[in-house]
């Protein structure tokens, strides 16, 4: 039994996955957050791992308040921030772990990705703010090749995809985890963001690898469907408001583009983009309701 990592799982209605994970992370203490009130997997979770910590939520409080509320019950030296549809083993976050002792001023160490092919998909990603920046055609070309290189060593990075990523528990105590207000999306930037402001460096290794399942973290359903596309699109306008106001006008933009489009879709019966650009479109309303008030306090 590994005595200085501690393993956090936020779920909501990942039963099938996360049971295909902790095959591999049966020597690691784990935190399960589930934030499914209806879930019934924890019986069959202490049955086949005794090292789980299980809490389910009474709603789905999202990833950041959750993942905030696991925080409270670590008391190892090291945090390893998981999804349900990202899988690692002993190895690979042993591997990382290193990184620690190799580096000053770790602030987060993370795996090269994978999907199931075996073809190398990334960590590290284009900074929100840079993604705004303007390119002509050649320039996007270049950027869109070297995004699929993979680096050969050690990367030091601006941001990177929210799991599984390694924190000392010490560092996260200390700056904070994720913001509450964020539900989902956008959390890991804010946190990369904070980190490096403090001095911390975020580092993605080849040492460590992990097999990233895309698109099977929660069931399919017009339910889950809303949560995603609202929850994105007010991240992204909190996020921009919080550090980069001057970015927040190009989004309010797009909602009068996603008004239009929700009528076209509508006239069209194109089922799948109306949800879409309604659902978007209700989370530039959510954040409107929300700064309001926010401001106020």
């Amino acid at each position: 039994m590994n005595n200085d990592i501690t393993i956090i799982f936020v779920l909501y209605k990942s039963d099938e996955i996360i049971f295909k994970n902790l095959r591999n992370l049966k020597n690691f203490k784990k935190i399960i957050i589930d934030n499914d009130p209806t879930s019934t997997i924890r019986n069959k979770l202490m049955s086949i791992d005794e090292n789980i910590t299980y809490h389910k939520m009474n709603k789905n409080i999202g990833m950041s308040r959750a993942a905030n509320f696991a925080l409270k019950f670590v008391k190892d030296d090291y945090i390893l921030y998981m999804t349900p549809d990202t899988l690692m083993n002993k190895k690979n976050i042993l591997n990382l772990k290193a990184i620690f002792n190799k580096y000053q001023n770790v602030g987060i160490a993370c795996p090269n990705h994978y999907n199931l092919d075996n073809q190398y998909t990334g960590n590290y990603f284009c900074h929100p703010i840079k993604r705004l920046t303007k390119r002509n055609i050649f320039e996007k070309k270049i950027y869109k090749s070297l995004s699929k290189i993979k680096p050969s060593g050690d990367f030091f990075a601006e941001s990177v995809w929210g799991a599984p990523i390694m924190l000392r528990t010490q560092t996260v105590k200390k700056i904070g985890f994720f913001d509450p207000n964020f539900f989902m999306y956008f959390e890991d930037v804010d946190l990369c963001d904070r980190l490096r402001a403090n001095g911390y460096h975020i580092i993605e290794t080849p040492a460590a690898s992990c097999t990233h399942i895309k698109g099977i973290t929660h069931q399919k359903t017009i339910k889950s469907y809303y949560i995603t596309m609202t929850s994105f699109k007010f991240s992204e306008l909190y996020y921009f408001s919080k550090f980069n106001k001057k970015y927040v006008y190009r989004i309010y933009l797009h909602t009068f583009d996603f008004f239009i489009r929700i009528f076209i879709n509508l006239i069209l019966f194109r089922k799948y983009k109306l949800y879409s650009n309604l659902f978007r479109f209700i989370g530039v309303i959510k954040f409107l309701l929300f700064k309001k008030k926010y401001e106020k306090n």
